[in-house]
């Protein structure tokens, strides 16, 4: 069974060589944490962003509040008109009484009570448009405007834009932030393998000596960097899960986040921080040996 003593060999001695550089280990280890925690918080802030995002785009509508004393006749040519222009998902007519009835919802809401003073209002009769997608809104906005019995129009196509805008902000400066401390952890572990290498150049050699393989050489460092870099993830996860609890009922709150996806998002990210953990252990550990043999040779 050559591979398998191949492969417990390569195990022993990654894990006797990660502990042989103790203190380096523990610098790239934290490293490789801080690194998977700062992907782990870009994550949830983008999470939480693109669910509010979601919510607020399935708000965004137009409103246009209509001429008084409109004829039931030119209401129905008007929804008819609405419903046939591109991106209109559903239109609702909203009578003044409705209106006033929602206006008392919303006080009644906010613990309070509608006090009109004895007198009686009436509202403006509406129609509520609801879009098949946000960015359509200022499209039937513009239509509407060409209509007699409309008379003013609102939408809530700003809010979106703000928050879609913040989004990517956030995006383009998080993963710059992610680039350079990806580029110091790849540092650190391609730095800690060549110490780790130099350190043991005499028993390399000997193994030279006596035939042994550049693969034979080389997938200890390999197993030695990604050993750091599971690690690391797997202190990220711990971390993240308990600090996950308390952000959670936030981000399903004030997010608007569906439960059930709050319930599987712990698992994508940990899965995700385990990938990278594993990566960028290998991929430095891989860097740093390649170089060393290449050297040599």
């Amino acid at each position: 069974m050559p591979l398998l003593r191949f492969i417990a060999f390569s195990v022993v001695r990654a894990w006797q060589g990660f502990w042989r550089n103790a203190m380096m280990s523990l610098a790239a280890t934290s490293t490789v944490v801080l690194m998977l925690v700062l992907l782990s918080g870009l994550l949830i802030v983008l999470a939480g962003l693109d669910s509010g995002l979601h919510y607020i785009e399935s708000k965004v509508g137009v409103t246009a509040r209509l001429q008084d004393n409109l004829a039931q006749e030119d209401i129905d040519t008007l929804v008819t008109y609405i419903e046939g222009l591109p991106g209109v998902l559903k239109v609702d007519y909203i009578p003044p009484e409705e209106a006033l009835e929602r206006l008392k919802q919303v006080y009644e809401e906010q613990g309070q009570t509608l006090d009109l003073g004895g007198a009686e209002i009436t509202l403006y009769a509406s129609v509520e448009i609801a879009l098949t997608d946000a960015n359509q809104a200022s499209a039937v906005a513009t239509a509407l405007e060409e209509r007699p019995e409309v008379e003013l129009i609102t939408t809530r196509q700003d809010n979106y834009d703000k928050l879609l805008g913040i989004i990517g902000y956030i995006r383009t400066v998080g993963f710059i932030a992610l680039a350079l401390v990806g580029l110091t952890v790849l540092f650190m572990i391609v730095n800690m393998i060549r110490i780790a290498v130099y350190s043991r150049s005499g028993e390399i050699e000997i193994m030279r000596l006596v035939g042994a393989s550049d693969s034979f050489i080389r997938w200890p460092f390999i197993l030695e960097g990604i050993l750091c870099g599971v690690i690391g993830a797997v202190i990220t996860i711990i971390l993240v899960a308990v600090a996950w609890e308390p952000i959670k009922p936030i981000m399903v709150r004030v997010f608007q986040m569906p439960t059930a996806v709050s319930a599987q998002f712990l698992t994508t990210v940990s899965l995700l921080v385990l990938s990278v953990g594993f990566g960028v252990g290998a991929l430095g550990s891989w860097i740093s040996v390649r170089s060393y043999l290449s050297a040599a040779r």
